[in-house]
């Protein structure tokens, strides 16, 4: 009977382990944003370079984001002004409307990347540099990003305006 409990106590041990493992995996993966899309890291972390006045940081993951994900950017700015989709909202939005805008994640990222850089190139005197990212960001006409404080601004619009201030 000893042996019958000992045996039955031993076979959950493996199941907790599994269980524990799962749950330090989970956190662990929160913690160090593991979990998010890569897009969605690299913007994170070119705007954490921006806001630490690391600008080299943040040029260098916003270049990262750019290279890997401009390509579908391009692709999906091309084909919603093809179908003449209407420019998505402004400022605070219904929920409706923040899951379509949050749907175009690659394109947002991409053109919120180009912004960053001409920030950060900007605060580093690289003026021409500068001129170049906002110009390709002014480009995304569809894309948004989210302020944290609870609505949208166009990363299109934003760069445009430091453009004509370059010029």
């Amino acid at each position: 009977m000893k042996e019958k409990t000992r045996i039955r106590k031993l076979s959950f041990l493996p199941g907790i382990l599994l269980i524990t493992a799962a749950l330090v995996m989970f956190v662990t993966r929160s913690l160090t944003g593991q979990g998010q899309p890569l897009n969605v890291r690299l913007t994170s972390q070119a705007w954490d370079g921006y806001n630490k006045a690391d600008y080299e940081i943040a040029i260098a993951k916003a270049d990262e984001c750019i290279e890997e994900f401009r390509g579908a950017a391009d692709r999906e700015q091309t084909q919603l002004e093809k179908d003449r989709v209407p420019l998505p909202p402004k400022g605070s939005v219904s929920e409706q409307e923040k899951k379509v805008i949050f749907a175009r994640g690659l394109l947002n990222d991409v053109a919120t990347c180009f912004y960053v850089k001409g920030r950060s190139a900007e605060k580093l005197g690289r003026k021409e540099e500068a001129k170049q990212a906002y110009l390709a960001a002014s480009k995304y006409t569809y894309a948004r990003t989210w302020d944290p404080n609870g609505w949208f601004w166009s990363p299109a619009e934003a760069a445009s305006d430091h453009l004509s201030r370059l010029k």
